[in-house]
Parts: C-alpha cells; sequence; structure tokens
C-alpha cells in the first residue's frame, strides 16, 4: 500500500523545514534571526512576511537611480571641410 506525501502549504512559512529556510533567505535577500523576527512579528504568512521586510528597509525607486551613462545620447555635431 502506497503512502501519499502530506503536501506542504505554499504561502506558508515553515520554519523547521531547512530548505524552506533557505530559499527564503536566499529569495528576500536576509539572514535566519531577520526571518524568525518576521515571522514572530506578522506571522508566517509569506506575504505577510515579505510585505514587512520591504516596509522595514524601502527600496529605491528604479527610475531615480542613475546609470553611469549620459541619460540622452549627445547630438552629433557635423563638420564641414572646406
Amino acid at each position: 500500500m502506497y503512502r501519499t506525501k502530506p503536501h506542504t502549504v505554499r504561502n506558508k512559512i515553515d520554519l523547521s523545514d531547512p530548505s524552506q529556510v533557505r530559499s527564503l533567505k536566499k529569495r528576500l535577500g536576509i539572514s535566519a534571526g531577520d526571518l524568525q523576527h518576521a515571522v514572530a512579528k506578522v506571522g508566517n504568512s509569506i506575504a505577510a512576511v515579505s510585505k514587512e521586510l520591504q516596509k522595514a528597509t524601502p527600496a529605491t525607486d528604479a527610475m531615480a537611480v542613475r546609470t553611469a551613462g549620459p541619460s540622452r545620447p549627445k547630438a552629433r555635431v557635423a563638420t564641414v571641410v572646406a
């Protein structure tokens, strides 16, 4: 007789599962302690934890960040050789 494997809930964090903790740490860019603190504060919902972490460390606006190059291409000046 085959037993079915219990399915994990996809939108809940199980801190006792090392592979889930490792993948969430990498995905959210935080340490294990920060993950445990966020779960203790807002619960074990992945959406709630990611929202809490975004409030704690606001991301910079992508439009406000300038790249290394000029924002517009420079106009070419034609030279006339006489």
